[in-house]
């Protein structure tokens, strides 16, 4: 049986390799806002009462987060460089455009739609109570939103491997990747869940002493997140090498005639 690092580790080895590189990495963070919130302006409508420029409204937001899924791309590939000790810089966010662009507004796009779908009934039941404000169309708010978070939360762990993944087999289809990032994180959920609410108590602090502290706590989940799937693959790779004794070079799982070590 794998036996994996514990939230702590994970959390420690994050902290060793992100020293005296906080600044590169919020810088990257910041940069990412910042286009995001540039790319938003030109996507928001602010009408919402009217089902027409919402769906309008919807769409050009689905599509602004597809683009913006090559970015997702270059933010993994930024934080593997800073696990594997290679020199990481603000400019690796933009490396998505140079390796498989389309792959990765792919995946962003599957993930992106799945949650946006899921968003649909809030929205209208929540456009249909400005209308008619009464206890049942609330409460039909509020089943729409538990399954919205429900949908959210459930892609967000099963499908949180893929930008990773893609920088370590970019040969891959989207398709692939995100079947890849589905399998591995089977029985593996509810550890990464684990991860991301030991964080909780950490933004409540970030929160009160406002949004300075915020900036260096979403880097540290991120690159716990990182450690998670450097883990996660190297536990694989491991297992494998038990039952078939593959070759591992660098962490990452080199593929063989037949396959590629439980990642196939």
């Amino acid at each position: 049986m794998t036996k994996f690092k514990s939230a702590k580790e994970l959390k420690s080895i994050a902290k060793e390799v992100s020293i005296g590189k906080y600044g590169t990495l919020i810088g990257a963070d910041l940069l990412i806002l910042a286009i995001t919130f540039g790319v938003s302006l030109f996507t928001g409508v602010s009408n919402v009462s009217s089902i027409a420029f919402y769906i309008f409204g919807l769409l050009l937001s689905f599509a602004a987060s597809v683009f913006l899924g090559i970015l997702m791309s270059g933010k993994a590939y930024l934080y593997m460089n800073l696990l594997y000790s290679q020199t990481v810089s603000v400019s690796d966010i933009f490396f998505g455009f140079k390796q498989q662009p389309v792959s990765a507004m792919k995946i962003q796009a599957f993930i992106s739609g799945i949650t946006m779908i899921a968003g649909i009934p809030v929205s209208y039941f929540t456009l249909q109570f400005y209308t008619n404000p009464t206890i049942d169309v609330y409460m039909y708010v509020i089943i729409g939103l538990i399954v919205q978070i429900i949908v959210s939360v459930y892609m967000d762990l099963t499908y949180s491997m893929s930008f990773f993944l893609l920088q370590d087999f970019p040969e891959r289809s989207a398709a692939q990747i995100l079947a890849t990032s589905r399998r591995i994180m089977k029985g593996n959920r509810l550890r990464l869940f684990y991860l991301k609410v030991t964080f909780i108590p950490l933004y409540i602090l970030c929160f009160i002493a406002f949004i300075i502290p915020i900036l260096w706590a979403t880097v540290y989940q991120y690159a716990s997140t990182c450690a998670f799937y450097q883990d996660l693959i190297a536990g694989i790779s491991a297992n494998s090498a038990r039952k078939n004794a593959p070759e591992v070079v660098d962490t990452k799982i080199t593929e063989e005639k037949d396959g590629d070590y439980g990642l196939n």
